[in-house]
């Protein structure tokens, strides 16, 4: 209530704070999975130097300087041996998990990890999220740092965040007891888009996209055909294991999607809400279609979200109020 009362008496007239107010004052639903809360943390993080981009920039100016095998004496994590211990981790590692590969800040675990048996729009994705145990694993120390705090106050115990590359994480799931139910790759920082070395010089000069990866096979881009084909590796290795697959890039979705099922083993399931038509809202999409990249519509792309409401990132939050389309797929490993 002191919270609210202080809103109440603010003078600023450029925001509407009925909404803030009703939501402190009646039905208590502010809090981090709101909208409000999660625009926030979507405005901070995209504020935030990319971190995976850092780190690949300053090894190739290490290694050009030093040599490339002075790069391999200390790893991002010094504790990496005990790292992936499941029966330190979780009080039962025979649970079913459910992965984040680039968890971020960490919202989308955190939300799923406190879910009840909420329904969603498809059928696709049935999971008692209850009896689950979680893991995120992302590059960037400040989006763990804070994922795990809000684990530590709330005292999830089955929620874990690390500090990894997403490769290493998903080699490691091979030994892990239990079932792994969901792999989620959700809005990874998206590669520049340019059509030729020219555009890129040219966009980096005008400080457009400077701290995104160069392009899809720099390996700067998080998700590598390598990184799908251990995720297929370990889903064929455990039961009725799906892999969740979600942008705001229509061109960085369509890509991931082809690597999936022509390299990567993956048969993308169909959806009866699927996307019949897209309107191209950004910059981006406007030039991937005129240059005629095949676009994210069929029954393979869902027109609803497939995880329950608090399982929202907060890049979802912020597409959806600024009216921008997200483009979802699902897979499982074929047979």
């Amino acid at each position: 209530n002191n919270t609210s009362d202080c809103v109440d008496d603010s003078d600023d007239d450029s925001i509407d704070y009925n909404n803030i107010i009703k939501s402190l004052r009646g039905d208590f639903t502010f809090g981090l999975h709101s909208d409000r809360s999660l625009l926030g943390l979507w405005r901070f993080s995209t504020r935030q130097r990319k971190q995976r981009v850092f780190f690949e920039n300053a090894a190739k100016h290490f290694d050009g300087r030093y040599g490339k095998e002075a790069t391999t004496l200390h790893s991002i994590n010094d504790d990496i041996s005990d790292k992936y211990e499941w029966s330190k981790l979780f009080k039962d590692p025979t649970r079913p998990l459910v992965v984040d590969a680039g968890s971020g800040m960490g919202v989308s675990l955190l939300g799923l990890a406190t879910a009840a048996s909420e329904a969603t729009h498809e059928e696709e994705i049935q999971i008692d999220w209850n009896e689950c145990n979680f893991i995120g694993v992302d590059l960037s120390r400040l989006g763990i740092r804070f994922a795990r705090g809000v684990s530590k106050r709330w005292e999830l115990d089955n929620l874990k965040f690390v500090v990894d590359p997403a490769e290493e994480c998903i080699e490691r799931l091979v030994s892990y007891p239990g079932p792994i139910k969901l792999a989620m790759i959700q809005f990874p920082t998206p590669y520049r888009y340019t059509e030729d070395r020219e555009d890129v010089e040219a966009s980096v000069a005008q400080g457009y996209n400077a701290q995104l990866p160069e392009d899809s096979e720099s390996g700067c881009f998080m998700v590598t055909e390598k990184l799908l084909h251990l995720i297929q590796e370990v889903l064929s290795r455990k039961e009725d294991g799906k892999l969740l697959v979600q942008s705001n890039c229509e061109d960085v979705a369509v890509r991931m999607k082809n690597i999936a099922e022509t390299r990567a083993g993956f048969q993308s399931v169909e959806f009866t809400n699927s996307v019949t038509s897209l309107d191209a809202v950004t910059q981006r999409a406007q030039r991937w279609v005129a240059n005629g990249g095949d676009r994210a519509i069929g029954k393979s792309f869902s027109s609803l979200p497939l995880l329950p409401m608090v399982g929202r990132t907060e890049t979802e939050v912020a597409c959806s109020l600024d009216g921008k389309a997200v483009h979802r797929c699902l897979f499982v490993p074929r047979d």
